[in-house]
This record gives structure tokens, sequence and C-alpha cells, in this order.
């Protein structure tokens, strides 16, 4: 199988079988740049219920443009990676300002959009304007390394520039959206990264790691960092109808999300309530409520949660006194968004305080 008929059998076969999904039944620029956005690094059965409340609640550019901070936000709350969130808004205020509130269709436009990379160029200018543009995710990586039988390390820039050069010249005539999105559609559903589906591609013959029987092999990435534990103290303090919460600084990890106030620590201590009042304030005494377990990229970490007594906050930067009504109306970091579910409207009686300032 040449190149050529490679990229005919996959566009036949997409057309044929591919998932039915929203983003694939429009050419609206601006819907496309929020599902590229969504589906970095987010499961498609992830993306779907959040794609879908996302276009109701913001349409047009135009509207998320004019959407505050703190509510777009709120409509990602439980989608991750919170910097997509923002560098989306980022775009339609850009795309208001610079453009008229129209989408840009020229690539040299596009690219000057914050957040789009070259991965999201090609996928809007591709699929929303037809232009041929390459796509490469790590589903494109893995299908051109194993068909092709690319060997040296795809994280490396030679590497990658050999990747999409090869995805380039693969597009055929008049058809890039369909095709990148084909490319994509193997590398979801039949060329996986383990045990792939080799009996159902459309371009197994010609591939070189099935005739290899390499498929584990490819793609050679550098070794993931390793794993970092950490161990988080969080507090629950009542006053009245009001809680006390915190909202992250920016240049931190999840920056501007609320939270409980919490401290983090590189080991188990007996002694984190030094540090928790040290931060916060002083409290006689504590009872465990909850423990979770949670992941941030590498981190790994463990969130104790205690309700605090006979609290007396300091004037910690960035605490604030939030009544129960409004916690379900903030963008929480998931793992406090659990905990405040389960534990602000229905406080524990263990929690039940008459804090005050300090």
């Amino acid at each position: 199988m040449t190149p050529a008929e490679f990229s005919r059998c996959l566009l036949e076969w997409y057309r044929r079988t591919h998932r039915r999904l929203p983003w694939r039944e429009t050419r609206d620029p601006y819907a496309i740049l929020v599902s590229e956005t969504m589906l970095q690094q987010t499961q498609v059965k992830t993306v779907l219920p959040y794609f879908q409340r996302w276009l109701a609640r913001y349409p047009t550019v135009k509207s998320l443009a004019a959407a505050p901070d703190a509510d777009v936000l709120k409509a990602w709350e439980g989608l991750g990676y919170y910097r997509r969130a923002r560098l989306l808004h980022a775009a339609a205020k850009c795309i208001v300002t610079e453009f008229n509130g129209e989408f840009p269709k020229s690539t040299e436009d596009i690219s000057s959009l914050p957040g789009v990379g070259p991965y999201t160029l090609g996928a809007v200018a591709s699929i929303a304007f037809n232009l041929a543009m390459p796509v490469v995710d790590g589903n494109v990586m893995r299908v051109l390394t194993r068909w092709f039988g690319i060997r040296e390390n795809a994280t490396r820039a030679e590497t990658r520039k050999q990747l999409w050069d090869l995805a380039q010249s693969l597009i055929p005539e008049g058809c890039a959206g369909d095709f990148n999105q084909a490319l994509m559609e193997l590398g979801a559903t039949v060329c996986v990264p383990h045990r792939p589906f080799c009996l159902l591609c459309p371009v197994r013959t010609g591939c070189w790691a099935f005739a290899h029987n390499a498929q584990e092999e490819l793609p050679r990435v550098a070794p993931r960092p390793a794993t970092v534990k950490e161990f988080e103290y969080a507090g629950l303090v009542l006053r009245s109808g009001y809680v006390l919460l915190c909202q992250r600084k920016g240049g931190q990890r999840m920056e501007r999300l609320w939270q409980f106030p919490s401290v983090t620590l590189k080991k188990p201590v007996e002694q984190w309530d030094k540090r928790w009042k040290e931060t916060f304030g002083a409290f006689k005494t504590s009872e465990r409520l909850a423990t979770l377990n949670y992941s941030v990229t590498n981190h790994r970490i463990r969130l104790e949660f205690f309700a605090m007594r006979d609290f007396t906050r300091r004037k910690a930067r960035g605490t604030e006194w939030m009544s129960f009504a409004s916690v379900r109306d903030l963008a929480f970091t998931a793992a406090h968004r659990k905990l405040a579910d389960r534990f602000v409207e229905k406080p524990p009686a263990a929690a039940e305080d008459q804090a005050k300032d300090g």
C-alpha cells in the first residue's frame, strides 16, 4: 500500500464508520475551537456533556467574550486544566477586539489567537475552512510512527518535524478536514496505545509495526516525569451560615479557583496543624471528616479534611467568608468541590462553630 492508497483507504473508512460527535456536525470555527480546546488531554466521553452545556451557555464568540472570568471558570469546573478555559476566553475577547467579532479565516490570523498552537491551528483551519493544514496529536503520532516504522524518540524536535511533514504530505486534495479527523479517529478507536485492533484497521496492509509485530514498541517517547507525592491538610471553618474559603493565587496550579484553607506538605507529619495555624489562624480542636486521594499531572495528593472548632482567623490574604448559598456558584478545584458538595450545605455537627476574625 502506497501513502496515496493509505490516505484513500483511511478516508473511505472514516466516512463509513466514524463516530457521530456534535462537533463533527458543524463547520462553525468557534464551536470547533471549543471542542479542540476541551479535547486536549481529555477523553471524548468526558467532553461531550461539557461541550453541549458550554455552547448552550456561550453560543457565540461574543457571548463568551462578554462573560465574567468567574462564570467561565464555573462553566469549566470539573474538566481540569483550567488554563485552557482562560486561553479560550482570551481568544474570544481577541476575536471581538481585533476581528470585530468575526472568526478569522487565514492561518496567520487564527494562529495569532491566545492558546492557538500548531495543533489547534491545524484542526480549526482544516475542519472549519478545509485548508490543507496537518494535525498531529498523540493519536496521529501513534498511527504515523507505527505505519511508517519511525523508531526515533517521537518527542524529539527532529522527529516531531518529520511527523508534521508526513501528515502534511498525506492530506488528499480538498479533503483536509475529513482526513485529519480520520487520522485522529483511527488512533482513538483502532490504533490504540495497547493491544490495538489491527485486524479492524483499514490500512494495516503496509503498516511497518503490524508486519514486524512491533505495535507495543511504538511510538518511542521520553520517560514520564517521576511521581511526586504530597500531603494536603484542609479545614472546614463555619460561622453563622458562612464558610471560610481561599482563592488560589495567580501563577499557581489551578489559579483563581476556590478551595478550603489548606496547607500542602512533602511528607505526612503530626504537626501539620502548626503550619495551618501559622497560615490561617488558631483553633482549639479538629475532627477528621474525610480523606481523598487525587492527582494533578504527576502529583499524587492525599487530602485530609478536618472540621476546625473554636477558630480565630488571622488576616490571611486570599481568605474570605462566603455564604453557603454562594458556594454552589463558585468554581472549585475538583477535590474541594467534592468536599463542598458533601459538607457545606448540610454541615456535620462536628463543624458547628462560632468562629471569629482576629
